[in-house]
């Protein structure tokens, strides 16, 4: 009995030891507001039939919810965004990466519908962005031929709202099925 108490203290103590090692966070978040697409299972990416007609994308606000709506650019990214960062190798050499940001859109602009912008009404924190897939492919086109939109949020300069810039993306395959 006393084996099994004084085991149990231990690992107790040892659990309070190793919680109390590290930094608590606490409070709400006190850095710039900032919009940004949400993920989509996971991904800032989505897959659709071709003519799936009005699709949701996931937006949300980082930050604390307005007392007055405003309102979010929203363009169409025509060529790739590619993003230089600073990489150390297992040898201890630097070097310089360029990752792809985000791909260009390859879907002629019959072929969805985007709003310029779109509203976030006050005290709302997600909002999903409604854009349009119409027939992107001929009757001719072969199966699971694909195209893609991507799409890119601006910022609110006049609201003093950033852009979340890992989140500022979010890219649509349009698959003729």
């Amino acid at each position: 009995m006393n084996t099994r108490i004084a085991l149990l203290s231990s690992l107790l103590v040892a659990g309070l030891i190793i919680s109390g090692c590290f930094d608590e966070v606490a409070g709400p978040y006190d850095g710039p507001d900032r919009i940004g697409f949400d993920t989509k299972g996971g991904t800032f990416t989505t897959q659709v039939a071709d003519n799936a007609g009005t699709i949701e994308l996931p937006t949300q606000l980082v930050g604390p919810q307005r007392s007055s709506s405003f309102e979010v650019s929203v363009s169409v990214q025509q060529d790739s965004v590619l993003r230089e960062r600073a990489d150390t190798a297992p040898d201890g050499s630097d070097s310089t990466v360029v990752d792809t940001r985000a791909r260009p859109t390859t879907a002629e602009s019959g072929d969805y519908s985007v709003p310029e912008s779109f509203i976030f009404p006050q005290d709302t924190s997600n909002v999903p962005l409604e854009v349009t897939i119409q027939d992107a492919f001929g009757p001719g086109a072969p199966a699971d031929t694909t195209t893609r939109v991507t799409l890119r949020l601006e910022p609110n300069e006049q609201e003093n709202i950033e852009v979340a810039e890992n989140w500022r993306y979010f890219e649509v395959t349009i698959t003729n099925q």
